[in-house]
């Protein structure tokens, strides 16, 4: 009695095999579009809660980037990082920092492999109690382990309005 494999069999195996292995890289891809896309729709949440507790609270409302979710932290190189997790607060004795007693809301870590950044030049949002963010435009760079090409931006304008972007000019990349 021989024992083995026929080419059919064989090439049946290798075809489910690799319909297997396309199958995965594909889901995989689309798991971390997914990641993306929600921790952008969160970071836009956040900042439109910024703007409308700003205008509501007649006050300035900030937003930044902190590791242990009571302070903010420092640029690092050449960028400020965020996927740590932010603070919203309310900078009722402007001092630029968050007091306890002025915390709105606290953000957690990222998941998923995720680093969001913005340049060195802006480690916080600030809105004003019109509604409008101080400063130069803002740009938020989310990217994952396939780098530029499919990173996605959350841009800020002057007047406070964040947006969505597949694309910038900025100088801001992963």
């Amino acid at each position: 009695m021989m024992r083995g494999f026929t080419l059919q069999e064989s090439l049946v195996s290798l075809l489910i095999g690799g319909t297997l292995i396309t199958g995965g890289s594909s889901f995989w891809s689309t798991l971390q579009e997914s990641v993306k896309t929600t921790a952008a729709n969160e970071l836009v949440g956040h900042l439109n809660l910024a703007r409308s507790e700003a205008v509501k609270r007649h006050t300035r409302v900030s937003m930044c980037p902190s590791k242990d979710q009571i302070t903010c932290v420092a640029t690092g190189g050449g960028f400020t990082s965020w996927q740590h997790g932010w603070l919203l607060y309310t900078d009722d004795n402007h001092n630029g920092k968050p007091e306890p007693q002025e915390i709105l809301r606290v953000q957690q870590a990222q998941t998923g492999g995720l680093v969001i950044r913005t340049s060195a030049a802006r480690q916080q949002v600030s809105y004003q109690p019109t509604g409008l963010a101080g400063g130069s435009t803002i740009t938020f760079a989310l990217c994952d382990s396939r780098g530029t090409k499919s990173a996605r931006y959350v841009v800020i304008s002057n007047t406070g309005r964040a947006r969505v972007a597949r694309t910038s000019d900025s100088n801001v990349k992963c």
